[in-house]
């Protein structure tokens, strides 16, 4: 059942439909992360461009999400960069995508998925993985903003889940009908 998600999520990308709204909520996941990004310093910013890449992950999965993750990070980049390019942070928002998708896809919407989903970007990405790439690229000082890091995630987790939840209960009042001609 687990792998059967990803399956379906890929030949879903076949339809034009799932490729337009696709790339609906990647315009708008670009426009959050490039204009409804706080900048808290260098390597410290307060984001919900995530909030555009879950309800991909509910209509059409994690390899959709996943890609739509990886390719927010660079045309984001494109558009407005913030740094150097690192390819390691687009790996790190397909990540996102995929977990979102493994959690959402073909379920209905439950609190404790979001509590999930969420804790496990926050813990594994934004903390421990981002903050190894922020290491590679600026050096290993940067580990000393580690502190920090845990904080800001644990002050914007609850906020970060209830407007998750909020955003994928709406996609759920959406009639699938309409989406998955």
């Amino acid at each position: 059942m687990f792998f059967s998600r990803f399956s379906d999520s890929f030949k879903s990308l076949r339809r034009t439909r799932t490729l337009t709204i696709m790339g609906i909520f990647l315009a708008i996941q670009i426009v959050l992360a490039s204009y409804g990004t706080i900048q808290l310093g260098e390597s410290l910013k307060i984001s919900l461009s995530h909030l555009a890449l879950a309800p991909t992950a509910m209509l059409f999965g994690p390899v959709a999400a996943g890609i739509q993750g990886a390719l927010s990070d660079i045309l984001a980049f494109l558009i407005k960069p913030t740094g150097p390019y690192f390819p390691g942070f687009s790996i790190s928002k397909a990540l996102s995508g995929i977990i979102y998708g493994c959690l959402f896809y073909k379920t209905s919407c439950k609190v404790q998925h979001v509590f999930i989903a969420r804790a496990l970007v926050t813990v594994l990405l934004n903390i421990l993985f981002n903050s190894f790439l922020l290491a590679l690229l600026y050096g290993p000082g940067k580990w000393a903003m580690l502190p920090v890091r845990i904080v800001k995630n644990c002050i914007q987790y609850p906020i970060d889940c209830m407007l998750l939840y909020a955003v994928c209960r709406t996609v759920e009042r959406v009639p699938q009908s309409s989406i998955a001609r």
